[in-house]
C-alpha cells in the first residue's frame, strides 16, 4: 500500500527543517504558510490533483533518507579485483521483492501491522542507480534495514493505579521504556575514479551504538556479496587538524588534562563556538590541555536570495584510551545535512585534515 500524503509531509518535516521543506514545496506550488500545521493544509489540499507537486515530494523523500544525520565510514578500495566486484555488484545486486518496501519507497513503510512483519537486521536493497555530488558521479545502493529501538517516555496516566496518579499530580514523573520497530535507510556509495568507498547509516534518533551495528550489518552485506572492502580510514588523528582550522564553529570537544582527566564540554546555547568559551581556552593557553580526543565541528552557508542559513556538522567522537593505544576511530557523524553536496563537503573536511 503507497503511503499517505500526510505521511509523507510528515516524513520531510521530521528529516529537513522547517523552512528547507518550504523553500522546496514553493517551487512547485504557493504557499506562505508560517507553521507546520498550515504548511500541510496547504500541500494537503492540492496535492491529489497536482503531479508536479506529487514528484517534488519523491524528489524529497529520496534525497531526505540519505540525509539529516548520518554516521559514515570511508574506504579506500585500490585493488583492481575489488574494484571489479564492487562494479559487479552495483550492476547486478538484485532488488528486494519486499512488496510494502516497494510500495512505500521513497518513504518508510507506515503501515504498523506490515512493518511488524518485516524481518529485523535484514538488509533490503530497495535501489540501485548513480548519483552526482561533489563533481564527481558515484554508483549507490540504497537499502532499508529493519530494527527495534528503545525508546523512553513519560507514562500515561490510564498506565497508573489510583496512588500512581496521585504521586504524578505532586511534582512526580513515571517514566517506562518501549521498544519501538524502525525502518532505517542506508546508503553504498562507489566511485571507481575517487576508489572510494561510502557507508552511510541512517542515525534516526539511535544511539551510536546501535548505528555502529548497522555499519556492521551493512559491511556483512558487502562481504557476503563477495566484496572485500578492507578496513576503514582511520580518522582519529584528524581532530586535532580539524580542531585548530580557522574555519567554522566548534560546538563540542573533548580533551585529557595534563594530569590525565577527560574532560567534555559542550556549546552553551548563548555560545558560538567553545575556542571562545574562557574556561576551555584558559585550559589552551596555560597549557593544561594535553591532547584532544573528539571534536564537533559546523560551518554555515548563506541561503541565497533569504537571511537564512544551512548549518553542517561533523562529529569525530573517539575516546580518551585512543590517545596512547592503536585503536583507530573509523565512524564519524554527519549531521543536519540538507544537500549531497554539504554532505560531500562534510567528508572532504575530515579527509583534509588527516596526515
Amino acid at each position: 500500500m503507497p503511503t499517505s500524503y500526510e505521511h509523507q509531509i510528515s516524513k520531510l518535516l521530521d528529516r529537513f527543517n522547517f523552512h528547507f521543506t518550504k523553500s522546496q514545496v514553493k517551487q512547485v506550488i504557493d504557499t506562505v504558510a508560517r507553521s507546520k500545521d498550515d504548511f500541510k493544509m496547504d500541500v494537503l489540499s492540492v496535492v491529489n490533483t497536482n503531479t508536479d507537486l506529487q514528484n517534488k515530494l519523491n524528489e524529497l523523500g529520496l534525497l531526505a533518507l540519505q540525509l539529516d544525520t548520518r554516521q559514515v565510514e570511508i574506504f579506500n578500495v585500490t585493488q583492481p579485483a575489488d574494484q571489479i566486484a564492487l562494479n559487479s555488484l552495483f550492476a547486478t545486486l538484485q532488488l528486494t521483492t519486499e512488496q510494502s518496501i516497494i510500495d512505500a519507497f521513497p518513504f518508510p513503510v507506515e503501515n504498523t501491522t506490515l512493518l511488524n512483519s518485516l524481518q529485523t537486521s535484514r538488509v533490503y536493497p530497495v535501489l540501485r542507480d548513480s548519483v552526482s555530488f561533489g563533481g564527481e558521479t558515484y554508483k549507490r545502493i540504497v537499502a532499508s534495514v529493519i530494527t527495534d529501538r528503545e525508546i523512553e517516555e513519560p507514562v500515561p496516566a490510564s498506565h497508573l493505579s489510583a496512588s500512581g496518579i496521585q504521586l504524578q499530580n505532586t511534582n512526580t514523573t513515571f517514566m517506562m521504556k518501549r521498544r519501538v520497530r524502525t525502518q532505517l535507510f542506508h546508503v553504498i556509495y562507489w566511485c571507481e575514479n575517487k576508489s572510494r568507498l561510502i557507508l552511510s547509516v541512517d542515525r534516526a534518533s539511535m544511539s551510536r551504538t546501535a548505528c555502529q551495528t548497522q555499519l556492521f550489518i551493512m559491511r556483512q552485506f558487502l562481504m557476503a556479496n563477495r566484496v572485500d572492502h578492507g578496513d576503514p580510514v582511520n580518522v582519529f588523528h584528524a581532530i586535532g587538524p580539524m580542531y585548530d582550522a580557522v574555519d567554522g564553529y566548534i560546538t563540542k570537544v573533548g580533551h585529557v588534562t595534563t594530569d590525565s582527566n577527560p574532560v567534555r564540554i559542550p556549546l552553551k546555547g548563548s555560545q558560538k563556538c567553545l575556542k571562545q568559551d574562557s574556561y576551555h581556552n584558559t585550559g589552551e593557553t596555560a597549557g593544561y590541555v594535553h591532547a584532544k580526543f573528539s571534536v564537533t565541528k559546523k560551518w554555515e552557508f548563506p541561503v541565497a536570495n533569504t537571511t537564512r542559513k544551512i548549518d553542517i556538522e561533523v562529529g569525530l567522537m573517539g575516546h580518551p584510551k585512543m590517545l596512547d593505544t592503536s585503536q583507530p576511530l573509523t565512524d564519524f557523524s554527519v549531521n543536519k545535512s540538507s544537500r549531497l553536496d554539504d554532505f560531500n563537503f562534510a567528508i572532504e573536511k575530515v579527509l583534509l585534515h588527516l596526515p
